[in-house]
């Protein structure tokens, strides 16, 4: 519809003011003329949608040789001349004018006026549909990504599981041959323990509330194989227990702990979990373990899960009495 109105305009301002002669005016003044017009004009927007699409599809392969796109866009400019030019000259033909390629008394200054105006239409056009081509691509890159994040989580998650299990099993091992009813207690904790990794090992995030009745669980495996030389206090406002963090966090972070400080009945160690300005913070006094080294594999991996999925990496505060991890918080 927007060509064949473009198609009447250009026939309405070619045959009213071009100074044609008399003759001219009866032959390209008739409705026909019109109906002829608004048809080529049609048809001619049929065809310059087509290469807008085309372009647009092939962009990529000819982004290097952008000779080629404004190559096809000249084309374009020129056939919507050629058939403002062509329609007069067809209409003096007919009327068997003694000049028809000039017009004098400005038509040249008409055609080229009509012609502008086409141009203006049609680049409003493009530009229309060039954006709308433009959203479309961010919507798929935005899908691509949230798909490409979503795989990167998983297999950032999946890199803890296995250490996890690891550790489990030798308290398990060491329990079952040393205390066989404590096994059993630890055992059916284990189960509990291990039913939460099963629910939460696909999920993006889970409520603190959650991890931190998750971290009670886990702390109670290794108070079996640790005694109570092993403490945790908790300073947890209500109102910040639906707050979301990814899953297993305080599993890693426990567990870093155990394995790099020394934790004996003379030397009891105490993990304090706090949430202090949005951020949950977990800190124990350094007491390291000799011939402990640390790959800080761990660690990045939970900042890179909390980068992707809070928009911000965790931060680690190290000093030399103590050491301390702040995980960002959300509470969408």
């Amino acid at each position: 519809m927007l060509f064949a109105g473009l198609g009447l305009f250009a026939w309405l301002l070619l045959t009213r003011y071009t100074n044609l002669s008399p003759r001219s005016e009866e032959v390209l003044g008739p409705v026909w003329g019109a109906v002829f017009l608004v048809a080529l004009f049609t048809v001619l927007g049929f065809l310059t949608l087509r290469i807008s699409a085309w372009l647009n599809a092939q962009y990529l392969l000819h982004a290097r040789s952008k000779w080629k796109i404004a190559l096809a866009y000249l084309g374009v400019m020129g056939m919507f001349f050629a058939v403002d030019y062509g329609f007069l000259v067809v209409g003096k033909l007919l009327a068997r004018a003694q000049h028809p390629f000039t017009f004098p008394n400005g038509g040249v200054r008409m055609l080229v006026v009509v012609w502008l105006v086409e141009l203006a239409v049609l680049g409003l056009l493009l530009a229309n549909r060039a954006m709308a081509q433009t959203l479309r691509l961010r919507q798929r890159s935005a899908e691509l990504q949230r798909e490409n994040n979503t795989a990167r989580y998983t297999a950032l998650q999946q890199q803890l599981n296995p250490h996890f299990l690891f550790n489990s099993l030798n308290t398990l091992v060491a329990e079952i041959e040393y205390d066989p009813a404590r096994a059993v207690a630890f055992t059916r904790r284990l189960s509990d323990v291990y039913r939460y990794v099963l629910r939460v090992q696909r999920l993006p995030l889970v409520t603190l509330d959650e991890e931190l009745r998750f971290a009670e669980a886990y702390l109670y495996l290794h108070r079996v194989r640790l005694g109570e030389c092993l403490g945790c206090r908790m300073e947890i406002p209500d109102e910040m227990r639906e707050y979301r963090l990814p899953p297993l966090t305080l599993q890693l972070l426990i567990e870093n702990v155990i394995k790099h400080n020394a934790i004996t009945a003379l030397h009891p160690l105490e993990i304090g979990i706090a949430v202090r300005d949005g951020w949950l913070t977990v800190s124990n006094p350094i007491r390291a373990k000799r011939g402990v080294e640390s790959g800080g594999v761990g660690l990045q991996n939970l900042s890179n899960r909390c980068r992707i999925m809070l928009g911000r990496a965790i931060e680690v505060v190290h000093t030399e009495a103590s050491f301390t991890v702040k995980i960002p918080l959300s509470h969408e």
